[in-house]
């Protein structure tokens, strides 16, 4: 008994976080089935969670081209971050629930640069990704090198575009997404193969989008509450809009994203020392990374929100 109480002391002196799996679930009733369990600690009591697929095959591949996909696309990473958090803020991001799950999140946001991208050079706009004409709030510089060597993206007007498009631009009941060969769309119904695998005529309103590693695929097929989805998407784009095109509307200090995404409580302690100049103890400087240094803020009053992100030249 001694000797279990020493143990017990060594690994509270080794700094163990009391890791221990807070929720363990077999989901087996789904297209594809899945084992979800939550690891808390006790600095992060809420927990990470984690779902683990079987029988498919493509999983490592898909995580090999989705980093591919980020390192080739920069506003990847953060719109992915922030999205994420958009969706489980709002319990639509469980796919055997009918949500938007991570992979074909990510697809979608592949989907909606790549389109940019090509517009970008179909309009002569070596730096942007965007519609100038569209609206007064789009005026991208995604991509656009600056002479220090950095790459500056506004992750704000983005966001914008992306619950725009997906909230009141795409047809869902005639389009399907592909992200393959740069990116395209094609029609539900164009042969007899595509409607077999991406029309369903119980789900009009699915989001059909290919899977790159097997074109016969639809990621989407699981996202059945797409249609109230898609609402949200609008509702977000209306809500941001409001506060950017009358900055008067959010008072002095408030952020623009919170009144989209509700702040947590390191969201909000970070806020605080950001105002008051310091920092937590071993915090490390965000420019003494060896990776990509990607900072996002919610602006206040002037505008959306914004970002910039730094990469060392090759």
């Amino acid at each position: 008994k001694g000797d279990d109480n020493d143990d017990d002391d060594d690994d509270d002196n080794n700094g163990d976080d009391g890791e221990h799996l807070s929720y363990l679930e077999v989901i087996t009733q789904t297209r594809v089935p899945l084992v979800k369990f939550t690891v808390s600690t006790r600095s992060n009591p809420t927990g990470i969670d984690v779902d683990v697929c079987f029988d498919q095959p493509h999983g490592p591949e898909s995580a090999s081209l989705v980093h591919r996909f980020m390192e080739s696309m920069p506003p990847l990473r953060p719109l992915t971050f922030v999205l994420k958090y958009f969706l489980a803020s709002r319990d639509i991001n469980k796919p055997f629930s009918g949500g938007v799950g991570s992979y074909l999140l990510q697809l979608m946001i592949v989907s909606f640069l790549q389109h940019r991208a090509r517009e970008d050079l179909r309009f002569g706009r070596s730096g942007g990704v965007g519609n100038d004409h569209h609206h007064r709030h789009h005026h991208h510089r995604v991509g656009r090198k600056g002479t220090n060597g950095t790459r500056h993206y506004n992750l704000g007007s983005l966001l914008l575009d992306f619950f725009e498009f997906y909230g009141v631009d795409f047809n869902y009941v005639t389009t399907g997404i592909s992200v393959r060969h740069d990116g395209f769309y094609f029609a539900k119904g164009s042969s007899a193969t595509t409607r077999k695998n991406f029309w369903n005529s119980s789900k009009p309103f699915g989001l059909a989008v290919e899977n790159p590693l097997d074109p016969t695929a639809d990621v989407g097929g699981g996202a059945f509450r797409m249609q109230m989805i898609r609402r949200v998407f609008e509702h977000a784009f209306k809500t941001l809009l409001a506060y950017v095109s009358e900055p008067m509307v959010a008072m002095e200090g408030e952020s623009i994203l919170a009144m989209i995404i509700p702040p947590t409580e390191e969201m909000e302690r970070r806020s605080l020392m950001k105002m008051m100049g310091g920092r937590r103890d071993g915090e490390v400087e965000d420019d003494e990374d060896e990776d990509d240094d990607v900072e996002v803020t919610g602006v206040t009053k002037g505008g959306v929100v914004a970002a910039s992100s730094s990469s060392s030249s090759s």
